[in-house]
């Protein structure tokens, strides 16, 4: 008697397999521990500055503490530790062809790899700012709920820089598997990082300069009043539209690439 042919599973059910596969393997490993031990650094030294040196606007202190510590390391850091290496360390590994023959299809992985990288990557950036948040105005409370908006701001802006950037280590990722880490830290570091400092509109490719317009974040870097003013709108539009490229990118990559294991 033949076993019934059961149907491929919908793009949906895949994509949810894939996610609570990568998320769950991601929370055991140690890149969400250094991810964690990085944001305890960032938050402590500003609560202790908070608290130790007294300084006379807590808000002042608060801002910096997220543009310096959130959008100017943060925000790179632990997006490229669980996205960069998602397709890479399949082929590493040799698992990747298990993967490509499971019934998922390649956009079911492509989407699960992406989607469970950006949302442990801003859970944890998230749960970091709250806490710094309740930190910092933790002897206010009339402050504490008055600079609410503000900081959910702030944490709307990094929401979206976050999804560009798992987008962005994960196209590198993808396209060049046997130096993943290296493209991807080499666009953050000379495209976001150095580039988003220059004068003039030359700042205007590095997404994480549009993420701080977004933010409310002071616009910093050399030359500073060279730079023309944006529309939250059009912030907004220029980052999502970077996303969605990014994505876009990444999944073709892994729908038409033919990985190979010389190099791995």
């Amino acid at each position: 008697m033949s076993r019934p042919i059961l149907p491929a599973p919908s793009v949906g059910a895949s994509i949810a397999a894939v996610f609570r596969l990568n998320m769950a393997r991601m929370l055991r490993g140690r890149k969400v521990r250094f991810a964690v031990v990085a944001l305890v650094l960032v938050v402590a030294a500003t609560l202790i500055a908070r608290y130790a040196v007294d300084p006379e606007d807590p808000t002042l202190l608060f801002r910096d503490a997220v543009s310096l510590g959130f959008f100017g390391l943060l925000a790179y850091l632990i997006p490229f530790l669980f996205n960069s290496g998602a397709i890479a360390e399949e082929v590493e590994t040799r698992t990747l062809p298990y993967l490509l023959l499971r019934p998922t299809g390649r956009l079911g992985l492509t989407m699960g790899k992406y989607l469970s990288g950006a949302v442990l990557s801003f859970g944890l950036l998230a749960v970091g700012m709250i806490v710094l948040h309740v930190g910092v105005f933790a002897t206010d409370p009339t402050a504490m709920i008055d600079n609410l908006d503000e900081t959910a701001r702030m944490l709307g802006a990094l929401g979206l820089l976050t999804l560009c950037y798992s987008a962005l280590c994960l196209f590198w990722g993808s396209l060049i598997t046997e130096a993943s880490g290296l493209m991807a830290t080499l666009h953050l570091g000379a495209v976001e990082f150095a580039m988003g400092m220059l004068p003039w509109g030359i700042r205007f490719v590095s997404m994480n300069y549009w993420a701080t317009q977004i933010a409310g974040l002071p616009k910093g870097g050399f030359l500073e009043d060279s730079v023309p003013d944006v529309e939250v709108w059009i912030a907004c539009a220029v980052v999502s539209t970077a996303t969605l490229a990014m994505l876009g990118g990444a999944t073709l990559v892994i729908s038409k690439s033919q990985f190979g294991f010389g190099k791995a």
